[in-house]
């Protein structure tokens, strides 16, 4: 019973780490900018819609989807190189003892 519950303990902690690293690294794909507040009216959100300049209106999607951090671009590189290194040193691992065990 107790070496059941130590077995599935690791597991567990590290799929917790790995969801608190996913929700915590969400803005540096996107940027840190707050959502617009909803104003009390309707009549408030169309006048300060009105306000912008039309440029930054047809462009706000564009300019956000292009905005990559350097922290992006770091999460990129970190996330496919550890798990392909363990893919590799398991593969490898494994491979060294079916050897071991034929001989």
């Amino acid at each position: 019973m107790a070496s059941a519950r130590r077995s599935l303990l690791l597991p567990t902690a590290l799929a917790a780490f790995a969801l608190c690293a996913v929700l915590s690294a969400c803005c540096a794909f996107v940027g840190s900018s707050a959502p617009p507040a909803v104003g009390a009216s309707l009549r408030a959100g169309t006048q300060t819609r009105h306000a912008l300049p039309v440029d930054l209106v047809e462009g706000s999607s564009l300019a956000t989807s292009l905005a990559v951090t350097t922290a992006a671009w770091w999460a990129n590189i970190v996330l496919l190189i550890i798990p392909l290194t363990f893919l590799i040193i398991l593969y490898l691992q494994s491979e060294r003892t079916l050897a071991e065990g034929r001989k």
